[in-house]
């Protein structure tokens, strides 16, 4: 027989909610897992008409309802209450009883805690409707209009249509594969929860502030954890008068505020690495299994001076004459345009913007320099760059903001095509939103070390100049040591002047562009990024 599973929680005055989320725990909606084999601990923590065990008794599950007698505002005592009552080897907590669940999620779980002792297990939440319920309500979308779509999936059916209807939230999102914030139903051993100390009670907050993701944070930091994220499960929030969906941005940053309390530091996404385990039973949209933007949209190819600029004039010209004749070329363009005041005042916003973010501590010119050493090439101020063309590469500008996290995170931005920074400085940070500074970053004696990112190896791949059976083929020892081709082009075979396919000579490359040769950018990379806009060789025979 395999452990007993116990399911914890809570709810508070979801008349409308609760029903639909109890069936999704039911045996009647949940598949491989028996009624004998798991138990759900309702704790009730002060609703105007508390739920009975009577009222669920035809969904034929184990089922303990709990009141709390000194119910807070907090949920976090009526969670420990639910962890000392529990009875299951495996332990899962669900903060928020408005969450349906998956039709798998209760099997994965057990089955994926089964592989281990200090196994963790997570799963993705997410909104139901087509967009963040903060934003949908602004829009409309409110219970009766998620009433007619739960209806209309026939979720009961098939469980997993609630993937058609849905989308990641904020902290889940915004693809299969990125870090989360928290999780809306974790589940771990007994014993690791004790270890762990059920949820902090110095979040006393309404709702429990972030004492969600602070659990989810200190749960990956026991040691010798191994956590893991389902794939193809997750938890879907139905809207109701939840503090954390229907605050106000003051609200959430006095959420923000209390966790700096608590800890004397800010809330920062776990960079832990995470195992990812399961299976699709739904059609997962692409822009779930794919992030955006993770090849540069193709800009017009620019005005024939530019071409002679970049491959002849800019590479010997001073560093400082580089960046005053770069200043002039931009006000030539805007004026050879057809609308040359629009092109004026196109400079002039850049440059007022570029101003603006040097003044930002998440700005860090230094940092940019190092990290894209062909940017001080090719004669642009890094502010500079930044605006116009660095965001839109999903470079950062500085250690301590995420740009590319800031796009995923808040969709109306990205669609907006608007530099993270900028909007964080002129609209975010008023707004209450959410920064994070880059969990990667490296940094050795002070220097800044430029990590091979998910960026850059996502480039090399879909370079028509990348071909990997050629790769294998012309370079055994990659072939014998089954390595990933593309990655060992990316982090050994541009420096070793291995060529990524017959179309591209990396020593040529090398060899004719000194700025490439001193930078630490893979050649290949900088060809796709840079050196195709600038009409560089990459042959002898482009020459």
């Amino acid at each position: 027989m395999k452990p007993f599973l116990s399911v914890i929680v809570v709810s508070y005055n979801m008349d409308r909610e609760l029903p639909r989320t109890l069936y999704s725990m039911s045996p009647m909606f949940q598949r491989n897992i028996d009624k004998d084999d798991y138990e759900v601990i309702l704790v009730d923590n002060g609703s105007r008409n508390p739920p009975t065990a009577e009222q669920f008794i035809h969904l034929g599950m184990n089922l303990s309802v709990l009141s709390m007698e000194n119910p807070t505002h907090s949920p976090v005592p009526a969670i420990n209450f639910g962890l000392n009552r529990s009875i299951g080897k495996y332990v899962g907590v669900c903060i928020d009883g408005a969450r349906i669940v998956s039709p798998g999620l209760f099997d994965s779980a057990r089955t994926t805690l089964s592989t281990g002792s200090r196994v963790v297990v997570a799963s993705r939440g997410r909104y139901l409707g087509t967009k963040f319920q903060r934003d949908a309500m602004v829009e409309g979308y409110d219970s009766t209009q998620e009433d007619a779509l739960l209806e209309q999936s026939e979720w009961t059916t098939d469980g997993y249509r609630l993937f058609d209807i849905s989308v990641f939230d904020e902290s889940s999102g915004p693809t299969w594969f990125t870090p989360i914030a928290e999780s809306n139903a974790l589940f771990m051993t007994r014993a690791l929860w004790a270890e762990l100390g059920g949820f902090d009670v110095r979040f006393t907050s309404r709702g429990g502030g972030l004492v969600n993701l602070d659990t989810w944070s200190r749960a990956l930091k026991l040691p010798a954890v191994e956590p893991y994220v389902l794939l193809g499960e997750g938890n879907f929030h139905q809207i109701h008068g939840g503090v954390a969906t229907n605050g106000t941005h003051e609200t959430i940053r006095a959420f923000y505020d209390e966790y700096r309390s608590i800890h004397g530091r800010e809330f920062e996404i776990p960079s832990e690495p995470l195992s990812l385990i399961g299976r699709f039973h739904h059609q997962s949209r692409g822009s779930e299994l794919h992030p955006r933007g993770l090849m540069p949209a193709k800009r017009p190819r620019r005005h024939l001076i530019r071409q002679v600029w970049s491959r002849t004039v800019a590479r010997v010209l001073p560093r400082r004459a580089r960046r005053i004749a770069r200043g002039l070329l931009d006000r030539a363009s805007a004026v050879i345009r057809f609308n040359p005041m629009a092109g004026l005042r196109e400079l002039h916003v850049e440059h007022h913007n570029a101003k603006m973010i040097e003044a930002s501590p998440f700005f860090n010119a230094e940092w940019y320099s190092q990290m894209y050493p062909e940017v001080i090439a090719a004669g642009y101020r890094p502010s500079r760059h930044y605006v116009r063309f660095g965001a839109a590469q999903s470079r950062q500008p500085g250690p301590l903001f995420d740009g590319v996290w800031y796009l995923d995170t808040y969709e109306d931005v990205a669609a907006g095509g608007l530099n993270p920074l900028v909007h964080y400085i002129h609209f975010g940070e008023k707004e209450g939103r959410r920064k994070r500074a880059i969990p990667d970053a490296l940094f050795t004696s002070g220097t800044i070390v430029r990590s091979h990112s998910e960026f850059d190896l996502e480039v090399v791949r879909k370079s028509d100049l990348f071909d990997a059976s050629w790769y294998v083929s012309t370079n055994p020892d990659v072939r014998d040591a089954g390595i990933d081709p593309a990655l060992h082009f990316l982090i050994h075979g541009g420096s070793e002047r291995r060529k990524p396919g017959p179309r591209f000579d990396t020593g040529f490359y090398l060899d004719s562009n000194l700025d490439v040769r001193n930078s630490n950018l893979n050649p290949l990379v900088h060809y796709e990024l840079h050196g195709k806009l600038e009409d560089r060789p990459t042959s002898m025979t482009g020459v």
